[in-house]
């Protein structure tokens, strides 16, 4: 036997009546309906992603009460303190998603043009891993029908081969790019042979791209003690080793150097101090 613990959510989460009228203007209760337009590897995609998944739930924004906005499916939102970016086209990685790297992100939990799973992502790839390769397979092609046309392999080949020949450090000219080559360089740098697995392309990555410094404060400090798989490699944690405003010279010099066609973040300070509250 056991007693039902008393309700402790805030006014007025705490009346449950009022689920009512939130379910009435968002709840939908219809059943999956396959296109006939599409092909049978598409609609296994559609109902993996959109019912089993629920990929959604993180990577689309939410209104003010909470619900999906369904004009925006995909189209990017924020989960446990994380940004989970767009899916569609409006992903503002510089090369495009595609169905390959779809697949081998869903797969390993790591994309040569994208970077590694991590924060809440992680273990989300890690129960993939149930999945027989036809399913992910399935959910690539679902989630690339939502992107442009992408270019062919060699094109992103020499793309990404510009974008990190024109992003390399030479010169620790700043305090910022000293703390990149004495913590991030050794791991990071491209050409250099893998320490500890991967070694993911900063200028590529898609956190470095991003409209907010959250995802990259976030693995800065935390680091990624539970990667995927052990194949990927592990990423230090920094958070008891760097100042806030040593984490913010970091943090806009990585921006500045590898998305130099990308504003400025800002507010930075303000993501560190509640990245670093969010974790106590």
């Amino acid at each position: 036997r056991a007693t039902a613990p008393a309700n402790k959510l805030a006014f007025p989460f705490n009346l449950r009546p009022l689920l009512a009228g939130w379910n009435a203007l968002f709840h939908q209760t219809k059943d999956f309906k396959a296109n006939p337009a599409k092909s049978e590897q598409w609609n296994r995609g559609a109902y993996l992603v959109e019912s089993l998944g629920h990929c959604s739930g993180c990577h689309s924004p939410r209104n003010a009460l909470g619900a999906e906005q369904r004009q925006a499916y995909l189209a990017g939102g924020f989960a446990e303190g994380w940004e989970a970016p767009a899916l569609t086209s409006l992903s503002r990685a510089p090369i495009p998603w595609s169905e390959d790297e779809l697949f081998a992100y869903l797969r390993t939990g790591h994309s040569r043009y994208h970077g590694v799973a991590a924060g809440p992502m992680a273990p989300i790839v890690r129960d993939l891993k149930a999945l027989p390769d036809e399913d992910i397979r399935a959910m690539a092609v679902y989630l690339d029908s939502f992107n442009d046309a992408g270019s062919d392999r060699q094109a992103q080949d020499t793309l990404a081969a510009k974008l990190e020949s024109a992003t390399q450090v030479t010169v620790a000219s700043s305090t910022g790019a000293r703390l990149y080559q004495g913590a991030c360089a050794v791991c990071h740098e491209v050409g250099g042979l893998p320490l500890f697995g991967t070694r993911p392309s900063l200028a590529l990555n898609s956190n470095l791209h991003s409209a907010t410094s959250d995802n990259l404060v976030q693995v800065i400090l935390h680091g990624i003690s539970e990667p995927v798989s052990s194949d990927l490699g592990y990423m230090p944690a920094f958070r008891n080793s760097m100042s806030d405003a040593q984490l913010e010279e970091l943090v806009t010099f990585l921006r500045r150097q590898f998305a130099p066609d990308k504003p400025a973040w800002t507010g930075v300070r303000e993501t560190i101090a509640r990245v670093r509250s969010s974790a106590h």
